[in-house]
């Protein structure tokens, strides 16, 4: 349990923002993106990377997400010429994400992908597609050279062009699903370059010309609560009373509770109301009024009865609400949620 513990410690006091560089927003039109450097390696010269503002398919649906992106051009058309525009900002050391891209020109070798890990432009694991072949890669890189890696033959089809790439690392274990397919590898230290920890590039080969947009990385704190966050908004969408939900738990046996989960991402690893440290404590439920909102903190059970956290849930109630009515549909909820977290290890990892 020791364990659980100082993980849930490292998500509440060294949760970070996403790298700023990644908020495309703040970045001006038709210029470098800021935060980056762009890199060469192999044959030619060096290719270049703007800011550009498109159109990027949905994931859902059939309508499509105004968004900014960074353009990536090659700078050769030997086959053997590399641009990686490089994240100035170093990589957590095991990471996830994800990245929408396409690529929309080149003539000799159009491929396109990220590079990861990376020691410099010579030396990096890289994530690749090439869509003539349907082929996807993962290569290791060393001195510039491709010494190992393995493919896939058959990448599924890219509406739009457009593929969907989530990823992750940790250890030597690396996890991605594109377009849908899930497949991971775990690689042999002893017979691969062993790159635990590096810069991440976006990438393109020879003159390749490719769009990346919606880039995300986030360390393993910022990853478990995306998890969390996605769990409460599943919750939430079921019942249009709730105005806010949050998930917490202790950081450590004798400290106060912090916010591990919520709706609002800037919350996590904020202290938790007082009445969270009551329900964890007394195993008793909660309730509180302001105007026409309810507020009902519950604790949070394992599937073996043992209390390992608290839910708290702000609702659309008027005033005159029987309070009864707002426990039990904030009982229903923590029951919901408790599906999702059997253990204190599942709370925690």
């Amino acid at each position: 349990m020791k364990i659980f513990f100082i993980i849930l410690f490292t998500i509440a006091v060294a949760l970070q923002a996403a790298d700023v560089s990644l908020d495309l927003s703040k970045q001006k039109l038709g210029q470098s993106p800021k935060g980056f450097t762009a890199k060469v390696a192999g044959v030619g010269k060096l290719g270049k990377a703007i800011v550009r503002e498109g159109q990027i398919p949905a994931l859902v649906g059939a309508g499509k997400v105004e968004d900014r992106l960074i353009e990536v051009t090659g700078g050769s058309t030997n086959a053997n010429h590399y641009t990686l525009v490089m994240l100035d900002a170093m990589a957590p050391n095991d990471f996830s994400g994800s990245v929408r891209f396409r690529i929309t020109g080149g003539k000799t070798m159009p491929v396109a992908g990220i590079a990861f890990r990376a020691q410099d432009e010579n030396n990096y694991y890289l994530l690749a597609v090439k869509p003539k072949d349907t082929r996807l890669y993962w290569t290791v890189f060393e001195n510039g050279k491709a010494v190992k890696g393995r493919r896939d033959n058959s990448i599924l089809p890219a509406p739009g062009g457009w593929h969907d790439l989530q990823f992750s690392a940790k250890a030597n274990t690396l996890t991605w699903t594109l377009n849908g397919r899930t497949q991971f590898i775990t690689y042999d230290p002893e017979q691969v370059p062993d790159f635990r920890k590096g810069r991440f590039a976006l990438w393109v080969r020879s003159d390749t010309r490719a769009e990346f947009a919606l880039l995300e990385l986030l360390n393993p704190a910022e990853t478990l609560a995306k998890q969390h966050g996605k769990v409460l908004r599943s919750m939430a969408r079921e019942d249009a009373r709730v105005l806010s939900l949050q998930l917490v738990a202790r950081p450590a046996p004798n400290q106060a509770p912090k916010i591990i989960g919520s709706l609002v991402a800037a919350e996590v690893g904020r202290p938790a109301h007082a009445d969270c440290a009551k329900a964890i404590d007394q195993n008793k439920v909660f309730h509180g009024r302001k105007s026409n909102e309810a507020f009902v903190t519950s604790p949070l059970r394992d599937k073996n009865g043992i209390i390992i956290g608290a839910v708290r849930v702000r609702l659309r109630s008027p005033s005159g609400t029987d309070k009864r009515r707002d426990i039990a549909r904030a009982a229903a909820l923590t029951q919901r949620i408790k599906g999702n977290y059997p253990d204190a290890k599942s709370l925690f990892q």
